[in-house]
């Protein structure tokens, strides 16, 4: 069978998404190596099982992001990880490269030139319209030896270097072949952020997650920063409260270290306070027990190219819990939403409309059940690992 070599440049547990992608590859019978980074917690391999197996190369984690950083001015980072692929290749006899995130594109692509092997490029964002809303990137010395804008300018071409490319939606890869027409439509395969089933619904509940459980409980599960809907929540606590007493806004996920100053600012103001939970990490197997715990889940999103380009994780994870969600007009979404009648969409940035929707289902508790029995009926019919497995074994087969 074949061997697939994964490349990512991260530790391998940081992303679902890899993680899911290997587990589907191994368990329908390829040999699959993972290529990662160790930033010192884990042993330099590791067997998986006896189709997946992991092998990490030791760097600390502040020479991986100087270098990383370093990629539009002096790139010594694609350099290095060309390097590391090739020695991984012949080392373990390698038939094909599964290669993520747009950046590493160049590096893959340096890395088999001259020979058999292709490689697939895995997109789990827009990664121009990203960057550039990173800020620390963005800072004036930052963004001079960064240059989050050269993104824009190198992407078809790291786009022209692998045999496929992997996008989140169809909406991405029609942006994407309209943008540039060398793109045949055939090269680009849609895998969505999906789930795996057998994964999430194994873990336990545990009904005593949250100490109160009279509690009217708003879910945000991820990275938090203001583009990520954040400040918004805040901003809506004060109108909410008045006709919600026992309202908690429960938030679990890393701060955006940019913005670390303003989230603990918000949290110090007394209203702020009071109605809201903080957790910076949980382990993805309690994640079932909060969404349990919740009585609507959140995807605040700003609206950007970045977020229009496919659905998060969370959203599939909170509607297979059975739980109404209320998010942003983002085109995946609002498409979402609409489409399997599971919650409902507010205008971006508008604290005022965001409210609306949330006393909306407040008001109606057989309305929240019946977006939540929708949601669960979605995910398990059309959006979970199974239904777009053979997505990924038609690039391989």
């Amino acid at each position: 069978m074949m061997k697939i070599g994964v490349v990512v440049d991260n530790e391998y547990t940081n992303d679902i998404r890899v993680t899911n992608e290997c587990t589907i590859l191994s368990n329908h019978g390829y040999q699959v190596k993972v290529l990662c980074l160790n930033f010192g917690r884990c042993a330099a391999n590791e067997e998986i099982n006896h189709n997946l197996s992991i092998h990490r190369i030791a760097i600390k984690r502040k020479y991986k992001n100087v270098l990383y950083a370093l990629t539009n001015t002096f790139d010594l980072y694609s350099y290095w990880w060309s390097w590391q692929i090739k020695r991984f290749i012949k080392e373990h006899s390698i038939d094909a490269i599964h290669v993520h995130d747009l950046y590493m594109s160049k590096a893959a692509f340096n890395a088999v030139k001259n020979t058999h092997i292709k490689f697939t490029l895995d997109l789990h964002e827009n990664y121009p319209h990203a960057v550039s809303g990173y800020k620390w990137m963005n800072k004036p010395i930052s963004k001079y030896l960064v240059r989050p804008w050269k993104w824009q300018q190198k992407e078809g071409k790291f786009l022209s270097f692998p045999e496929k490319i992997i996008v989140l939606s169809e909406d991405f890869k029609n942006d994407l072949l309209k943008k540039y027409p060398f793109l045949n439509k055939d090269r680009l395969i849609v895998f969505p952020n999906v789930p795996d089933l057998n994964q999430l619904l194994h873990f336990p509940i545990d009904k005593n997650v949250l100490a109160n459980q009279d509690d009217y409980v708003l879910f945000y599960f991820g990275a938090i920063s203001n583009r990520r809907g954040i400040g918004l929540l805040f901003d809506s606590i004060e109108e909410l409260s008045k006709s919600i007493p026992n309202l908690k806004l429960l938030l679990i996920g890393p701060v955006d270290k940019a913005e670390l100053n303003w989230f603990n600012q918000k949290l110090s103001e007394p209203l702020i306070n009071k109605y809201t939970i903080y957790y910076p990490w949980k382990d993805i197997s309690l994640l079932p027990s909060y969404i349990f715990a919740s009585s609507i889940c959140l995807s605040p999103i700003e609206k950007n190219p970045q977020h229009e380009s496919g659905l998060a994780n969370k959203v599939f994870q909170y509607m297979l819990f059975e739980k109404p969600i209320v998010v942003s007009d983002c085109v995946p979404q609002v498409f979402i939403v609409n489409t399997y009648k599971c919650g409902l969409s507010f205008r971006w940035n508008s604290v005022k409309d965001f409210t609306e929707k949330i006393m909306q289902i407040y008001r109606h508790p057989d309305l929240a059940n019946e977006m939540g029995r929708n949601g669960k009926s979605a995910v398990i019919e059309h959006f979970n690992s199974v239904v777009f497995q053979n997505s990924l074994f038609s690039i391989y087969e």
